[in-house]
Parts: structure tokens; C-alpha cells; sequence
């Protein structure tokens, strides 16, 4: 079983010796796949399935472990130690435990690194939001949701992201991800998310949120008004203050020719997705 486990943490580092591609690709961390890119692809489909099945495993075996502590604790009550120390011995351990958590870490490691494997297959510079902070003003999730997204599950998405592009040779941009899920990438305007959809009141088109977020974060690379550190209430206010302008049919102030052609193309590539 050891040597099993050895070799399902080495998997994530095949291949690197691999150089990167030659594209430009923002990438943003999903909730059923480790990844989506700007291209719409989708990277570690089996993320969110290992994810939501461990978090069912461990919630079953925790209401069945605090059944069998109170029946132990009840024979030690009674003084029965003999039945309550029989417990603890073979069902209240942690070597157990720990050996199946470190198994479920090593699958999802590999899920995680063979993702960012694909999107580095393609991409020169991979562009993603920093997933060592949290955002400031994101809504928090649910207690299933927050178990089954664990935070050293999006640890090891920073740690895959920076590592294979280091070794391939892919350079990783970290950008201003406020407000990158909520926002309409053809007009801009703040839209209403409502699970894997983005709504856009404004253009009124039903967008797949994470390959939206992903556009809006590979935008956000180069963009001369949002920097990494821009507060998330001065990005709100950048936001809507470039929604109205394009409601009403206005250029940006720092728009040049260049940039508006850029714009103009990459909404035509979004219209033909």
C-alpha cells in the first residue's frame, strides 16, 4: 500500500520535461472541474465527483464514529471499560482514517496536476487569479459546498499552476479576479449568477459562468485600470462605470484604436463560441 501511494504522488510530475504551447489562456478554478479556460474547455472533469463523494464518505463515517463514541462512552458510564476501550481500538482510530485521507489526496492531486498539464499543453502564459488569497466580498459558501471545496484542494491548484509552469516553461500572470464571475464578458454589465449560469440583464444571454469567468480573467491581463492590488470596491465601481459607457454607446477614455479592434475581435470569437 505504500508503494501504491508513492507512486500516485509522482504521477502529477509526468511529462514535464514538455514544453508549454504557444497561446495565451486565462484560466479560472471551477466547482465540478479543476479548471475552464477562455478557449471553453474544461480540465480534471472528475474534480468535483471525487470531491462531493469524499465529503458523503466522511460524512457518514463521522455520524457513525459519534454513534459508537456514545455507546463507548456510555459502557465506560457504566463500567464496562472493557467494551468502551474494545471501541475505541477498532473503530475510533486514526490509522485508518488517515490512510484513506491520504489516498483521496494523492487521486485528487493527480486530477488537479493532470489539468494543469492540459492547459499548459496550449498555453505560453497562463493567466488565473492568485488562489493563495481569498477575494474579499465573495459571498461564503454552504457547509457541503465549503467541505467538498476544501481549501487545500485550491492550495494545490496554486501549487500545480505555479510548478508545471515553471518546469514546461509557460510563464503564470496573476490578475484582479474581483468580480470576473459576475460580469458579462461580451458587454460588460453585472449579470446574476444562479449556479453554473451567468444571466446578463443587460444583453440578455445565458453564459456557462466559468468560461465567461475565464474570459473575463485572461481580459484582465494587460488592463492599464486594475492591477492585482486594486481594491474589489474600486473594481466594482470600474466595472459598472465601463458598463454604462458601453450602454450608451461611448468609448473608454483610455480606448485607443488598437484596443478597440482588440475588443471588437475578441467579441466576435465569443459570438462564434
Amino acid at each position: 500500500m505504500a508503494t501504491s501511494g508513492r507512486n500516485e504522488q509522482r504521477l502529477p510530475d509526468r511529462g514535464v520535461r514538455q514544453p508549454g504551447g504557444e497561446a495565451t489562456i486565462g484560466v479560472d478554478k471551477g466547482y465540478t472541474e479543476a479548471l475552464t479556460d477562455s478557449d471553453g474547455n474544461y480540465h480534471g472533469a472528475g474534480l468535483g465527483q471525487l470531491l462531493t463523494t469524499e465529503s458523503d464518505r466522511l460524512k457518514e463515517r463521522n455520524r457513525r464514529r459519534a454513534r459508537l463514541r456514545s455507546v463507548a462512552n456510555t459502557a465506560a458510564q457504566r463500567g464496562n471499560h472493557a467494551k468502551a476501550d474494545r471501541i475505541a481500538r477498532n473503530n475510533l482510530g486514526a490509522i485508518k482514517r488517515d490512510r484513506q485521507a491520504g489516498r483521496h489526496q494523492a487521486r485528487v492531486r493527480t486530477e488537479i496536476f493532470t489539468a494543469v498539464h492540459q492547459v499548459v499543453d496550449k498555453a505560453a502564459v497562463v493567466v488565473a487569479e492568485d488562489l493563495t488569497k481569498t477575494l474579499a466580498g465573495r459571498k461564503p459558501l454552504d457547509r457541503n459546498t465549503n467541505r467538498r471545496l476544501a481549501a487545500w484542494t485550491k492550495g494545490v491548484t496554486a501549487q500545480a499552476l505555479k510548478n508545471v509552469s515553471e518546469r514546461r516553461g509557460s510563464a503564470l500572470v496573476h490578475v484582479n479576479a474581483a468580480y470576473t464571475s459576475q460580469v458579462c464578458h461580451r458587454c460588460g454589465c453585472l449579470g446574476r449568477r444562479a449556479g453554473d449560469r451567468l444571466h446578463c440583464t443587460s444583453c440578455r444571454v445565458v453564459w456557462q459562468a466559468d468560461v465567461n469567468a475565464a474570459i473575463n480573467v485572461l481580459r484582465r491581463h494587460g488592463d492599464p485600470d486594475i492591477t492585482l492590488h486594486t481594491p474589489h470596491f474600486v473594481v466594482k465601481q470600474l466595472v459598472q462605470a465601463r458598463a454604462d459607457r458601453h450602454r450608451s454607446r461611448l468609448p473608454l477614455p483610455d480606448s485607443s484604436p488598437a484596443r478597440r479592434a482588440e475588443s471588437e475581435s475578441s467579441e466576435a470569437l465569443s459570438n462564434e463560441r
